[in-house]
Parts: structure tokens; C-alpha cells; sequence
């Protein structure tokens, strides 16, 4: 009886996991292509956001009418999450994703790293 408890707690728990990872993961991706960059940069680690908002700073300026393709073509993006791994490496989480750019035909696939720290996931990583 006490096994059984012990892997129905280990199932609940990993679940619970993959449930959180997804949230945050699903939080920063919107953010992110909706071009939210500081509100994308809450769902991450600190070094992580830092880097993010440094890059978004020091993008290139455009002209107005380029701007507004730019944001347009960037909201129409859409992706879907098509794996969450939360077991392999302890306190750290793979979220594999599709996505698909504005026009594109064909998605790509993606993947956010998460990181586990004082009991809150955070992305971590972006390739």
C-alpha cells in the first residue's frame, strides 16, 4: 500500500511539474511574439532577462512603416508546445516547441530551457 502511495505522490508530483513548466513556457512565448519583451523578461532567471532586454536595446532603428510590418508579421506568429521534459536533469526542464512565422509554411522546431530556483520556474535559455 505504501508503494502505491509513493507512485501515485511521484506521478502527482511530476504532473504538477510539467503542468508549472508549461504555464511559465506559455507565459514568456506570448509575451515574447506579442513583442512584450518586459513582461516575456518576468517569466525569466535574471542573467536570462538581462540578456533579453540588452539585445531588444540594442536592435536597430527602423523606419515607422518597416516597425509596423515587423510587429505585425511578429504577432501573426504562433507555436505550439509539443513536449515538456522535466525529468532528465534535476531542476531543470526542456520545452520543446513548433513554431510557425508569419507566411511560413513549414514550422520550426524550438526549444526554452527552464530552471528550478527557490521553488519557481524560469526560462533560462532560448534556442
Amino acid at each position: 500500500m505504501f508503494a502505491f502511495a509513493a507512485i501515485i505522490t511521484l506521478f502527482a508530483s511530476c504532473e504538477n511539474a510539467e503542468e508549472k513548466v508549461t504555464i511559465v513556457a506559455n507565459g514568456f512565448l506570448k509575451s515574447y511574439y506579442l513583442m512584450e519583451y518586459e513582461d516575456a523578461a518576468t517569466y525569466c532567471t535574471d542573467e536570462f532577462a538581462e540578456i533579453l532586454l540588452q539585445a531588444v536595446a540594442a536592435k536597430p532603428e527602423v523606419s515607422d512603416l518597416l516597425e509596423e510590418l515587423l510587429v505585425a508579421a511578429t504577432k501573426a506568429t504562433t507555436y505550439t508546445i509539443i513536449n515538456v521534459d522535466t525529468e532528465s536533469v534535476e531542476n531543470e526542464a526542456t520545452v520543446l516547441f513548433e513554431l510557425l512565422p508569419y507566411k511560413a509554411e513549414v514550422p520550426i522546431e524550438r526549444r526554452l530551457i527552464l530552471t528550478k530556483s527557490d521553488g519557481e520556474w524560469k526560462v533560462s535559455d532560448f534556442k
